[in-house]
């Protein structure tokens, strides 16, 4: 049969072809729109894995039931479970004895948050206790229902121990200030062998004169000192607490064996003390600090030539 004998197809039939071939046209671009966006998916998803295999902080996902669906090589090398951190329970990282107390202070912020930072002391199966620092946030799906919560970890020892280390060291720095501070207020100044002097200058309260007194007796045992001249020129107001915490370390020096010469009696000061009824007697007092060194050195002066 020639190809001029062959039937020729419909109008309709024609017709029905073209939009069937329509049709296939359109499915196959689809498919291959499709196909793009699952490339873009596949290659989103190939870097989101690689980075967070990649990341120096542990990450790890767990279902609502608290199980350990995934974790990077990270979480397994700070938590000490390796590959095994998949499949365990939350709590099978966190020391038994801080459990209770993290969720405590965990539970509630997730519930009205979704969201927790701080520091936790995980527990590697060795036993090591280390501490780490934490974000804790909710994963929830495009209709909003709980899928279940990831977390982000960072060995927070190192820094721990150097804030520890930086505290201590700051803690030693007050501690020589304090120390620089209370001998610049009561500094003991030899001018002989057997002679000191402690000029006081500006507000004595109950702490300093506490140090007045223990300055004077380590001062007077370590040197030996017969006599100590206590110079109070410099003291701006003299009450009944500086008259009494005078009067105690003349008496706390007295037992060491040696005497107080109190200088620096202004006619107020005198005023005061005597309006006070205090029992000076046992002090040898001089309205100057000049005077007071006179009267010791004479003093010295006859000791030895006895």
């Amino acid at each position: 049969m020639s190809a001029d004998q062959l039937p020729h197809p419909s109008t309709e039939a024609i017709r029905v072809l073209q939009e069937r071939v329509t049709t296939l046209e359109q499915q196959v671009d689809a498919h291959a729109a499709v196909c793009l966006r699952l490339s873009h998916v596949e290659a989103e998803l190939h870097m989101f894995k690689t980075m967070v295999e990649s990341a120096i902080d542990g990450i790890s996902f767990a279902t609502p039931d608290r199980i350990v669906r995934y974790a990077n090589p990270a979480f397994g090398e700070m938590s000490g479970y390796g590959a095994h951190s998949i499949g365990q329970v939350m709590g099978a990282f966190i020391a038994p004895d801080s459990a209770a107390a993290i969720r405590q202070v965990v539970g509630p912020a997730m519930d009205t948050t979704g969201t927790w930072h701080g520091r936790i002391p995980y527990l590697r199966p060795n036993g090591v206790v280390w501490q780490a620092q934490a974000s804790i946030f909710r994963v929830q799906d495009a209709e909003g229902a709980l899928v279940g919560q990831a977390i982000i970890l960072r060995d927070a020892t190192e820094e721990i121990r150097n804030e520890q280390e930086r505290i201590a060291l700051q803690e030693q720095v007050i501690a020589a200030q304090q120390a620089a501070l209370r001998e610049l207020s009561t500094p003991l100044i030899p001018l002989t062998d057997d002679l000191v002097v402690m000029p006081l200058i500006g507000t004595i309260d109950s702490n300093r004169a506490q140090q007045v007194i223990e300055t004077l007796l380590e001062g007077v045992a370590a040197s030996r000192a017969t006599t100590v001249i206590l110079d109070i020129t410099g003291v701006l107001i003299v009450d009944t607490q500086v008259a009494n915490a005078l009067l105690r370390a003349a008496q706390a020096v007295k037992l060491l064996g040696a005497r107080v010469i109190l200088t620096g009696i202004r006619p107020d000061v005198a005023q005061t003390l005597v309006g006070l009824g205090l029992d000076l007697s046992s002090i040898t007092t001089r309205g100057t600090l000049q005077s007071g060194i006179a009267v010791a050195l004479a003093g010295h002066t006859l000791d030895s030539r006895r």
